[in-house]
């Protein structure tokens, strides 16, 4: 029984997790991170002035990041 409530959180937080930072990006204007440097990314992120959205932004903003060197890369792009 454990293991299934923790199968079911584990599948389930990360939509959360993704819809809250696509609305926090919406919110805040922020750049397509794809198209950014994780230093970029960090220095813009000084303009959030809530703590808590800073952090859920950087966490989705970096993993996006264009020179993240742990983001799957796709062939031909």
């Amino acid at each position: 029984m454990k293991n299934l409530i923790f199968s079911a959180l584990f599948l389930v937080l990360p939509h959360f997790a993704f819809a809250d930072c696509a609305a926090l990006m919406t919110k805040y204007d922020a750049p397509n991170p794809a198209s950014k440097t994780m230093k970029q990314i960090q220095r813009w992120l000084k303009k959030v002035d809530n703590p808590a959205d800073a952090k859920t932004l950087e966490e989705c903003m970096i993993s996006q990041a264009a020179d993240n060197p742990n983001k799957a890369q796709l062939a031909g792009k």
